[in-house]
């Protein structure tokens, strides 16, 4: 039977420096709590625990788990060749650049058009290389053209002149003869090819259109892994795809694909990196998409583990029973806290400002004076507090990596009554994020009701997957970038309705029971009740359910299907006593790889006891699979009986003491595929502006 929240707290670990912060403006940390998005209930009746989740970030680790099935691991690291020597000039080009020698008479005549200061730049474009456009702007075709017979007379066709589509004129140093250039790339790649390491050879297959590898990453955000990975090689942060983001502090191991890049400029890349190691590399025909993953396998730490002081059993044994109930009955698939975002408006309430057409009062929202928000945005909000008329002046003072919100005073910088219109400027996943917040919030505090009222007992009218579409059900809309609606998409898969014949027979469990997210194109619970609940959750709001068409094309929401409870594969836990709250108690993939290096023989993931010097503290290292929909919060939630209450990407509290070092409070962290968040986006739009 289902029971509600015990008020239990859980203690944390000190966040380290180079996590995310956010800033309260009256100095108190305000934010929401499970209850407010409808995470309610519990399903077992055992007792809790506290820990310390993500001291360290080699305290929680994901694999992801592909398609086929296969925990993904990392399964050989390309040995680096050593860098060739510098070459030296040949002859040839010494005696081409003691040939070279000015057109005095055409480049007087050049000085005249276009002026002394571009004649300067053209002779440093000679000496050092770079570029040079002029100022000045010349419409007549016939001129031009003789402005570019001009500069290969004066300089012997070593400078390479084009036309801006502006009219001005933009000076190169010229390359050389295109063919030898390509016999020397040819020979460049004969040479990269021929360096590389045999097993890469040997696994990688015929050239095809993409190449899919494998990152492994430490403390790094997946989209920031790949905006490094794309930068390196001067292409769009876009190039490189992924089947869903992870965590950024963790150690993480996921296939990504880019088109059109040989294998040996990618293994080039491990040399430059320091927390990314590329590794595995194949060429495939098709790019990695959205999705294209079945769930993740998750080796989390919780250390310091303690029983609450009146709780007289042994913490070893309340331990084992709360994690038999995990591997026996599942846990609710609540959508966990990093679904609603980590400043004081949570994103589901934007979302409901949006459905509702009140695009004026979303966009105020995002730009208001908020408890708890980007330390560095404070002074832009209340200046647009102070003048909501002034525009520009709030616009220079907000961080270019707070998105949402420099894209609404852009948009409202051009037209300033035109709220939709600056609504729209948001990127589109940030954008869709905060409706599919308010689904996700319905669907929450639904379920709730649900199983407080009925428990975990099948009804007539309750909503199963159709068989003919079960196995659709695991795929996701292509066209929609919001990560996290990696579920059972309704353009798909179809429910029907559970008889009472079917009841009678036992054809069905809890587990089989879905509930959708609103939406048109969906089908509710024939149970009254169920249903009611929809209608009269949405009605506080003035929605309905049955009216989620919107004149906003990416707001007409078709809703989906979600199971109701979540069962978790593979669940493995062990216990180590340890003295040194620095111990790492599990090995990464190429902790591994090194040691079957030296040793021939590869050792555990888990560090036995004996490995581990022996002291009073109680760790847990507990090993689950998931779906790629799930959230390990809110299994961790279900075993700690803890609220996770989310402050970002880290363990950031309330804060109500101190004991044995660390901080006492109440615990959040996120743990599935998951956008980032306003927040996090932000962070990261900071991060990869700086490294530009």
């Amino acid at each position: 039977m289902a029971t509600s929240p015990p008020s239990k707290r859980a203690r944390i670990a000190a966040s380290e420096p180079d996590q995310p912060t956010t800033s309260t403006t009256d100095g108190s940390t305000v934010g929401i709590t499970e209850p407010d998005v409808g995470i309610i209930q519990y399903l077992g009746s055992h007792a809790g625990f506290s820990g310390v989740l993500k001291q360290r970030y080699t305290d929680f680790f994901v694999n992801e788990i592909t398609p086929s099935g296969e925990v993904l691991r990392v399964k050989h690291v390309p040995v680096q060749a050593p860098p060739r020597p510098p070459q030296p000039k040949t002859v040839q080009h010494k005696k081409e650049e003691e040939k070279f020698v000015i057109d005095e008479v055409a480049e007087g005549e050049i000085t005249g058009i276009l002026g002394e200061e571009c004649v300067l730049g053209l002779r440093e474009v000679v000496k050092s290389g770079g570029s040079y456009e002029t100022t000045k702007t010349f419409d007549d075709k016939d001129e031009r053209g003789r402005i570019h017979q001009l500069i290969r007379a004066a300089y012997n066709s070593k400078v390479e002149s084009k036309t801006t589509p502006e009219y001005t004129f933009k000076f190169t140093k010229f390359a050389g003869n295109h063919s030898s250039n390509r016999r020397r790339d040819h020979r460049s790649k004969n040479q990269a090819l021929a360096a590389l390491d045999p097993v890469v050879v040997d696994n990688m297959g015929d050239r095809e259109a993409f190449t899919h590898f494998t990152i492994f990453k430490e403390n790094k955000e997946s989209m920031d892994a790949c905006h490094i990975i794309a930068k390196f090689l001067r292409l769009k942060p876009k190039s490189v795809t992924i089947a869903g983001t992870k965590d950024r502090r963790g150690v993480t191991v996921q296939r990504a694909s880019i088109a059109h890049t040989p294998v040996e400029r990618l293994v080039s890349l491990n040399k430059a990196f320091r927390d990314i190691v590329l590794s595995d590399f194949r060429y495939e025909k098709e790019r990695i998409k959205l999705g294209d993953l079945c769930g993740n396998e998750f080796l989390i730490t919780i250390r310091d583990v303690q029983l609450p002081t009146a709780c007289e059993k042994n913490v070893e044994a309340v331990v084992n029973e709360a994690l038999m109930s995990l591997r026996k009955t599942g846990f609710i698939n609540y959508f966990g806290m990093q679904r609603f975002g980590t400043h004081s408006v949570p994103t589901h309430e934007i979302g409901i400002k949006l459905l509702q057409k009140r695009y004026q009062e979303a966009a105020q929202l995002l730009l208001s004076v908020q408890p708890l928000v980007v330390p560095e945005s404070v002074a832009a909000r209340e200046q647009y507090a102070r003048d909501p008329d002034d525009i520009s002046s709030a616009l220079k003072l907000m961080p270019r990596y707070c998105t949402a919100e420099v894209s609404i005073l852009r948009g409202l910088e051009r037209s300033s009554q035109d709220w939709l219109g600056a609504i729209m400027q948001i990127p589109r996943n940030l954008r869709i994020m905060y409706v599919h917040a308010y689904q996700s919030f319905v669907w929450n505090t639904v379920v709730s009701e649900r199983i407080a009222k009925f428990g975990l007992a099948v009804l007539e009218g309750d909503l199963v997957l159709d068989d003919d579409t079960k196995k659709a059900s695991a795929q996701e809309d292509a066209d929609d970038e919001f990560e996290e609606d990696v579920m059972d998409s309704s353009e798909f898969v179809t429910a029907r309705s559970i008889t009472a014949e079917e009841i009678q027979e036992g054809k069905f469990t809890i587990f089989d029971v879905v509930m959708p997210s609103p939406g048109f194109d969906v089908q509710y619970p024939a149970h009254l009740d169920l249903r009611s609940s929809y209608e009269r959750i949405m009605a506080i709001e003035g929605l309905s359910p049955y009216k989620m068409r919107h004149n906003v094309k990416e707001f007409s929401l078709s809703g989906a299907y979600r199971h109701v409870l979540a069962m978790p594969g593979n669940v493995e836990w062990w216990c180590r006593r340890y003295s040194d709250p620095l111990q790492q108690m599990v090995r990464t993939d190429l902790d591994i790889l090194r040691a079957r290096e030296q040793t021939v023989i590869e050792p555990g993931r888990v560090l036995d006891q004996e490995e581990i010097p022996v002291g009073d503290r109680l760790a847990v290292i507990l090993k689950l699979q998931l779906g790629s929909s799930q959230y390990a919060t809110m299994a961790l939630r279900e075993v700690m009986k803890l609220e996770t209450s989310r402050r970002g990407d880290m363990f950031d509290v309330k804060l109500f003491g101190t004991r044995d070092g660390q901080l006492v409070g109440h615990a959040t962290s996120t743990f599935m595929d998951e956008p980032a968040s306003d927040l996090e986006q932000n962070e990261l739009s900071r991060k990869v502006a700086g490294a530009a």
